[in-house]
């Protein structure tokens, strides 16, 4: 290997065009750093837009309620079909409906989470982990009344719990999917700095 390096004759590499990674515009001056991401000027202006309006907004809350709210019913769905046709608590499913509806809600937010949304993400999934268990036991009743109906719906979120120390691993894999619907919706977190001359500024920035 030493034999290929060549020391008498300076060989010089042309630098690497830069380009916006948003638009894709050439970079020619300078650029915008925004984590590991560059951006051109107009890039930049809209990340910073898009970041300032990072708080509640009721349109974005709602349409998170919504698609959050449909997911959670189709993975209760989902999940208390697989569970009644297998005839045994599965509670590894309940990491796939966390991420499902965690997924919707971050969807509802455009991508900006948020503490409320990780409470909105968090609470449909122990939701529909809930709605899965309370219609397994209402297939598994023989006799049914509406006072058993409304008993199921007044202890709905107790029933993960109702199988007792034995459930402990069950109930670990539940709080393990809330957690992950919850982690999801992490507030967006974007750092922007510049302009920066090109061939200088942050080292972490990439063309």
């Amino acid at each position: 290997m030493a034999d290929d390096l060549q020391f008498e004759k300076a060989e010089f590499t042309a630098p690497q065009p830069m380009t916006c990674s948003s638009c894709n515009v050439p970079l020619s001056t300078e650029y915008y750093a925004a984590n590991d991401r560059v951006l051109c000027a107009s890039c930049a202006v809209s990340a910073r837009q898009f970041i300032a309006g990072s708080g509640l907004g009721a349109g974005r809350f709602l349409q998170a309620v919504l698609l959050g709210v449909g997911a959670a019913v189709l993975g209760a769905a989902v999940y208390a079909g697989i569970m009644i046709a297998a005839k045994m608590e599965i509670g590894l499913i309940s990491i796939a409906v966390g991420w499902f509806v965690g997924k919707a809600v971050r969807k509802g937010s455009h991508g900006r989470g948020g503490w409320r949304y990780q409470v909105l993400a968090a609470f449909l999934t122990y939701a529909a982990i809930c709605g899965a268990y309370g219609a397994m036991v209402w297939h598994g009743i023989e006799e049914k009344s509406a006072g058993v109906a409304v008993w199921l719906a007044l202890n709905s979120f107790r029933l993960p719990f109702l199988g007792g120390f034995q459930n402990v691993i069950g109930l670990l894999i539940i709080a393990f999917g809330v957690w992950q619907a919850w982690q999801m919706n992490r507030q967006l977190e974007v750092e922007i700095t510049g302009p920066h001359a090109i061939g200088t500024g942050p080292r972490s920035a990439s063309a």
